[in-house]
């Protein structure tokens, strides 16, 4: 198994299916579009082709497997449609793999592989974290959410902790941006309430001030 990974199969899994997978050589941490500053140990990077983007979303945690070698992988990144088709357009293409992804598995010089991959908890004992992208106007919020044990399917808001509307995803999510597109004073007393893709619902603790460039940790994670 490349760089450790999973201690255990605890949490949900999923069926078993096989794709083609590359690898990218650079990697411009600041342009990152799904911004995870806290990757686990024995875990890679990986970006999802934009085809693929509805099945895993920002944050999805994949084991892949080829040739009985197996990796862990995070979603982290978007492979898109522009530039890339020669890959995206084929239906059964996955993910571009970090170099050191891909080496783990097979040798860089074969550029392509046919892989298993299936979709896993990401085994990660932190709580949630939001990072504030902008709230400048105090009527306006964006911002993007890390280390969840499973992918986001919705998220609501609140600022008395008891009525809840529903965020934006910005730009259809291939940016991983939730937004709240109008509201007043956003940028505190805020409740956050995330919904993963399995239906799991967590409240998380409530953020008394709010500042542009800030990250906050939510108090909370989604069960195994």
């Amino acid at each position: 198994m490349g760089g450790g990974g999973p201690s255990s199969s605890s949490g949900k899994t999923e069926l078993q299916k096989t794709g083609t997978v590359t690898f990218y050589t650079t990697y411009n941490e600041a342009s990152v579009a799904y911004y995870t500053p806290e990757l686990e140990s024995g875990w890679y990077k990986c970006a999802v082709s934009e085809n693929k983007l509805g099945e895993f979303p920002p944050q999805s945690a994949v084991k892949i497997t080829h040739n009985n070698k197996t990796i862990y992988v995070l979603v982290t990144d978007l492979c898109p449609n522009d530039g890339n088709s020669h890959w995206t357009s084929n239906s059964n293409y996955f993910f571009d793999l970090a170099e050191n992804a891909f080496a783990a598995l097979e040798n860089k010089d074969k550029g392509h592989i046919d892989v298993s991959i299936q979709r896993i908890a990401y085994e990660t004992k932190r709580n949630i974290k939001f990072a504030v992208k902008d709230g400048s106007n105090q009527n306006w919020l964006a911002g993007r959410f890390y280390n969840m044990r499973y992918p986001l399917a919705k998220v609501e808001y609140s600022q008395d902790g008891i009525n809840f509307k529903e965020m934006e995803k910005l730009d259809g999510n291939k940016n991983n941006w939730w937004k709240i597109q109008s509201g007043k004073n956003l940028m505190s007393n805020l409740t956050f309430r995330l919904i993963d893709v399995y239906g799991n619902t967590i409240t998380c603790t409530a953020i008394s001030k709010l500042s542009v460039g800030g990250t906050y940790d939510l108090g909370a994670n989604f069960n195994y």
